[in-house]
């Protein structure tokens, strides 16, 4: 028997994604141009990204401590002086304590920047309730995304797929755009066969950790429903090098089963099935209960790796929850 704890979050029959089904009907974006652009000025409004205490290794000249040295406003070391040395930076003190000539060396300071990894694989695009999970993960990319604009800070991102996209490291608004344009783009409906091509969590997190700049902020944008602990030790390793944070987007019907008849559900292989008579509190009750199960699995695993973790249901104000 199929425990419901491996369910997707491909509910049948009534709950099939009422949501999807109109934006499939529209063929429209998840967002229009006004929608985004209101968001951002939302956004430049609020108040600026909290402080920062990890070094990084973007090139942009700013007001954060980086990995390099060289002129700056907080002292590192000294070292002995070389041909050529500006003698603005001699340390005069230890040169006459030891009769060498000694220069200073600052830690510089760099404009951090900001990763995004945005979920738009099949599970997400699943809603009964205001908007898809696809919908409000994309809203909390591009308010992601539009904070570091307001703060200089660099932007890259990936978007899970069918197929992976990969946006380059820029400062550019247009960039910006370009990404939260296909952050946005229509949904296309569920396919009722396995993506062989789709992207794993696990490959996706392995690639960001060995090709993100060193002390960029990293946003997780996603369902989880394939994270497992095989992914714990590079999560480890990614939290050591940059402040990560994990934004678990979930719809309601995933928490509380509503009364809905007899529902089909599947695992996220397609291989099994289970069928639950939602109408009954027994099986209500058991669904919630593993479902919570599951979510908590998931927040302990992300937390234990000193990551951020925030569950942001589709009817909430994302603008207000997200932790920037």
């Amino acid at each position: 028997m199929i425990s419901i704890s491996e369910i997707t979050h491909q509910l049948k029959k009534v709950l099939s994604s009422p949501l999807l089904e109109k934006n499939k009907t529209r063929n429209c974006p998840l967002l229009n141009d006004k929608e985004i652009f209101d968001l951002m000025l939302r956004i430049q409004s609020a108040s600026k990204m909290g402080s920062y205490k990890y070094d990084i290794a973007h090139r942009k000249l700013g007001d954060v401590s980086s990995i390099y040295r060289g002129h700056g406003m907080d002292y590192e070391e000294s070292r002995h002086y070389q041909a050529g040395d500006d003698p603005r930076y001699m340390n005069w003190q230890l040169t006459a304590r030891s009769g060498q000539h000694f220069m200073k060396v600052f830690r510089e300071e760099r404009q951090p920047g900001v990763f995004i990894l945005l979920d738009r694989r099949d599970s997400m695009r699943f809603g009964t309730q205001q908007r898809l999970k696809i919908t409000q993960a994309a809203i909390a990319a591009a308010t992601a995304a539009f904070s570091a604009l307001q703060n200089n800070y660099s932007v890259a991102a990936t978007i899970m797929d069918k197929k992976q996209q990969w946006f380059k490291e820029s400062h550019s608004k247009q960039s910006v755009f370009d990404f939260i344009h296909q952050a946005v783009k229509p949904a296309a409906a569920v396919s009722n066969k396995i993506e062989k091509t789709a992207p794993t969590l696990h490959d996706t997190l392995r690639t960001l950790n060995a090709s993100v700049i060193k002390g960029s902020t990293i946003y997780l944008i996603s369902d989880f429903h394939d994270l497992d602990k095989k992914s714990q030790a590079v999560l480890y390793s990614l939290s050591a090098s940059h402040p990560v944070h994990a934004i678990h987007i979930i719809d309601p019907a995933e928490i509380k089963l509503p009364e809905a008849g007899i529902l089909s559900l599947h695992t996220n292989t397609l291989e099994k099935t289970a069928t639950i008579n939602s109408n009954e509190i027994a099986e209500r009750e058991k669904y919630q209960s593993s479902a919570q199960s599951n979510i908590n699995r998931i927040k302990k695993l992300i937390e234990s790796c000193a990551i951020s973790y925030q569950e942001i249901l589709t009817t909430d104000n994302i603008e207000k929850l997200i932790h920037l």
